[in-house]
């Protein structure tokens, strides 16, 4: 039997340099807001299957009526066995990036 996976993110403006608070972020059916930090621990509500997953990050309200190009930034995900994936992203009006945390 499969061990599950876990995911975390963690949403930061580097335009600002604080935390992206009040971000929707879905993995799979599951959508959380990151907090005050913008921070989501448990993405994956206790463990996923393996397997290949959507991550969407909705970043168009969290701008509100600041330019920007990005309305949603989407992430494929290939998850294995018993592991955890901490995928930060870093975000500015005009670009983004993300890496695989710890």
């Amino acid at each position: 039997m499969s061990e599950l996976a876990t995911v975390s993110t963690h949403v930061l403006d580097v335009a600002t340099g604080k935390p992206a608070a009040g971000v929707r972020v879905t993995l799979g059916t599951r959508t959380l807001t990151t907090d005050a930090e913008g921070r989501i621990i448990d993405l994956s509500g206790g463990g996923i299957n393996p397997g290949s997953y959507r991550l969407l990050v909705e970043v168009g309200g969290y701008w509100g009526s600041t330019p920007h190009l990005f309305k949603t930034i989407a992430l494929e995900l290939e998850l294995t066995e018993g592991r955890h994936y901490h995928v930060p992203l870093l975000i500015s009006p005009y670009s983004c990036t993300t890496y695989r945390g710890t």
